[in-house]
């Protein structure tokens, strides 16, 4: 400005260059523009002046020429003359003087033509500032690189830790990114991509404070009365899965600079970095809205490598279980179930669950039962699907039953196995003396190769050892004294009362006979030469009547289960078992006891090892691939717990070199428990893949973090809150585990109380 204003619009006569009072802020200005004559003069006008109190002021100073206006700011609405009647802009001169305090300008002077401060704006100026008005509207031009961008890298704070990055973005964005989305980082400072997974958030936070904040507290509280409230961003955490390195993901050894875009990887990308493709299909992969996570069945590091499902009960176990059957059918895959609730005798029946129908409905499945169900039972037991048409009974084979795991099942004190394995090893030579087993060279040979930790001796039945054990009960009774020194005999009858005395019920007289010429009543084969089971008796002889008896009596109720060479009885057909596509569910829903379930899942394990083996050394002699098979043990814990692995080493020791074997043959385990705190650390490390359901129990949990290390604890803190069907997926073809909505099951299963 060029003149002073009085209070009543009228130029201060002489005043000088300088800037007062502006109306718009009303704040006093400072001096601007030069001024002729010496600076040194200056000082404060007379009083009354007009200028006084302004400030700095020479008399007779005069402006020189030239604009001493401050420029115009855009959008301000400084810059424009104001127009004439005719719509024309005129100029205005130096003399006249800007609004001030909301006054009118004073006259213009004719006679100071050169000290104009105000001129017409060019009309390139007025179209820049057009321009200018226009980008303040539409807002900065985004940089096409980071047009995709869904967020930014935040800085490191005391409390970051590795291999975890912060990510903010915008409000408009945070739909973008959901949890256990792919993400890939472009640290654009120093020219580095990362890959990373979203394991954390995304969470809302307010912009202008804290979210805990007493105002934002009482701004979201009070929704209902308030139309106001913050806007908001979002914050994620991602884990960095590696660094690309000319097109491989290798360990990062860097972080992401600050500030680096952060962009989305599509559903395609997102599954081949994530491994989850393949033929058999579990479920939908969470945070994604089609990606499936899937396996290759014909992959031998997968199936292979065994599987534990886990989870409290009502968490959905027993569904995947059933979806798994149907899947590993559907690919070939020959499967046995061990059943011991009996829930899958109906899977060859589409499911009629009216919440199983619409889950598959919203899927885009449709309900269908399996093909090729077999059902397998014991003998005098019944199934829970009576009428299938495919349902076989089965007894089991003494001889194929390891003395030591019998031993071990039987919960024999030392003292009782002790006398077990001597009477063993006493019919062993008696079999061969009574030219039963072994009658020819390659038999002979073959007994070489028996592995009793393994299986027991070819054609023994139970009925012999019996014989045996009943001999030496005999030999240490009075009457077997006596007999044996020559001196009196018993009765008949009285001395099978001293063998049966614990099963008097089962004394048949088509079975049981005397011998010639002594008292003592034998069941099988040897019963034809009494001397010839006496010497081999007493040439291993023993003491401890007592012993014996109690050792009696648990083969005799072991008998009495009519489980062992039922006469014509067959046996598990496991070549049958093996056919691929077939499905074989071993019905122990009526046994009602833990002790005979262990028996047979550990004689039929080791006949499916054996048959397996054999498929597989024919098939590589034709050079042809083997079919893979599946194994699921429902209630693992109840055949493999800790405390039955501490009574029974051997049993576990056969079912460890089953899973290790079966690796190789293409024979994979499934456990399936509702207390894996009931598993031993020994069993769990058998375990390489997981599909783990709800979890409440935290010390569970704990436990369950240490075995399977490979999952971050961003999951396992989401283990306790999943909701049914829903589990954290561990398989080893996955590059990081994963959170998976499995597919409800098409089959019918029973729900079992």
């Amino acid at each position: 400005m060029n003149m002073a204003d009085d209070g009543r619009g009228q130029r201060a006569p002489g005043a000088g260059t300088f800037r007062g009072q502006s109306a718009a802020s009303g704040q006093a200005g400072t001096r601007s523009g030069d001024v002729s004559e010496d600076p040194g003069n200056w000082g404060d006008p007379p009083p009354g002046h007009p200028a006084a109190g302004i400030g700095p002021f020479r008399p007779g100073a005069r402006p020189t020429n030239g604009p001493t206006r401050p420029a115009p700011m855009p959008g301000l609405g400084v810059g424009r003359p104001p127009p004439e009647k005719n719509g024309q802009h005129r100029a205005v001169p130096a003399a006249a003087a800007p609004v001030m305090n909301g006054k009118a300008p004073g006259p213009v002077s004719p006679r100071e033509p050169d000290g104009e401060v105000v001129r017409p704006t060019p009309t390139k100026t007025l179209n820049e500032l057009d321009e200018l008005r226009n980008q303040a509207h539409t807002g900065p031009q985004v940089d096409p690189e980071l047009a995709a961008a869904v967020g930014f890298t935040h800085f490191d704070v005391t409390s970051s830790q590795d291999n975890l990055i912060t990510v903010l973005l915008t409000r408009e964005d945070l739909h973008l990114l959901a949890s256990q989305t792919l993400v890939r980082v472009r640290s654009r400072e120093d020219n580095r991509a990362y890959l990373g997974v979203v394991v954390r958030g995304p969470f809302a936070e307010p912009n202008a404070v804290p979210a805990n904040s007493t105002m934002a507290i009482g701004v979201v509280t009070h929704g209902k009365k308030l139309a106001y409230t913050f806007d908001y961003h979002g914050r994620a955490e991602i884990e960095i899965v590696g660094e690309e390195v000319e097109g491989t993901l290798k360990p990062p050894r860097f972080r992401p600079r600050p500030q680096s875009p952060v962009f989305l990887l599509d559903e395609a990308e997102s599954a081949r970095v994530l491994g989850v493709g393949g033929d058999m299909c579990l479920g939908l992969v969470v945070g994604y809205e089609k990606m499936e996570a899937r396996l290759n069945p014909r992959d031998k590091s997968i199936l292979p490598r065994h599987t534990g499902i886990i989870g409290t009960t009502g968490g959905g176990k027993s569904t995947t279980v059933a979806t798994l059957i149907h899947r590993a059918q559907a690919d070939g895959i020959a499967t046995i179930v061990f059943d011991v609730e009996g829930e899958y005798t109906h899977v060859d029946q589409p499911t009629d669950h009216a919440a199983m129908l619409e889950a598959l409905k919203r899927r885009g499945q449709r309900p269908q039962g399996v093909k090729d169900l077999h059902i397998h039972h014991l003998t005098g037991r019944d199934s829970l699907n009576p009428r299938h048409r495919n349902k076989h009974s089965f007894s089991l084979k003494f001889s194929s039953l390891s003395p030591y795991a019998l031993a071990e099942i039987l919960d024999m004190s030392d003292a009782q196995q002790e006398r077990f394995l001597k009477a063993y090893d006493v019919t062993k030579l008696l079999l061969e003396d009574f030219n039963i087993y072994p009658q020819t060279e390659e038999e002979r040979r073959q007994v070489l190769d028996v592995d009793e930790l393994s299986t027991g001796f070819p054609h023994m039945t139970i009925d012999h050892v019996l014989d045996v054990v009943s001999a030496y009960i005999y030999s240490l009774s009075d009457e077997g004294k006596s007999e044996t020194r020559g001196k009196s005999r018993a009765t008949p009858r009285k001395q099978a009362s001293l063998l049966e005395e614990n099963d008097d019920a089962e004394a048949d007289p088509d079975v049981t006979a005397k011998a010639p010429s002594r008292g003592l009543m034998l069941r099988t084969e040897f019963k034809s030469n009494f001397g010839r089971v006496m010497a081999r008796v007493m040439a291993q002889s023993s003491r401890h009547e007592i012993s014996w008896k109690a050792l009696a009596s648990k083969l005799h109720r072991l008998r009495r289960l009519g489980i062992f060479d039922v006469g014509s009885e067959q046996g598990v057909a496991y070549e049958s078992m093996l056919t691929p596509g077939r499905v074989s569910v071993i019905d122990l829903s009526d046994t009602d006891s833990p002790q005979l379930n262990n028996l047979v899942i550990a004689d039929i394990l080791r006949g499916l090892q054996e048959a397996q083996e054999r498929r597989y050394e024919r098939a590589n002699a034709k050079d042809q691939s083997v079919t893979p098979v599946l194994i699921i043990i429902e209630e693992a814990h109840e055949f493999l717990s800790a405390n039955r692995i501490a009574q029974m080493p051997v049993l576990f020791e056969q079912v460890a070199k089953i899973a290790k074997r079966g690796r190789k043959r293409w024979m994979g385990l499934v456990f399936v428990t509702q207390l894996p705190q009931h598993l031993p650390n020994e069993v769990l490390g058998l375990i390489n893949n997981f599909v783990i359901h709800k979890i409440a129990d935290s010390s569970v949990i704990s436990r369950m973090q240490k075995t399977a290390g490979s999952i971050d604890e961003s999951l396992w803190n989401r283990v306790s809150r999943l909701a049914p069907g829903q589990a954290l997926v561990s398989f080893s073809n996955f590059t990081r585990p994963l959170m998976v909505a499995v597919d409800p099951a098409p089959v019918k299963r029973l729900l079992v109380e």
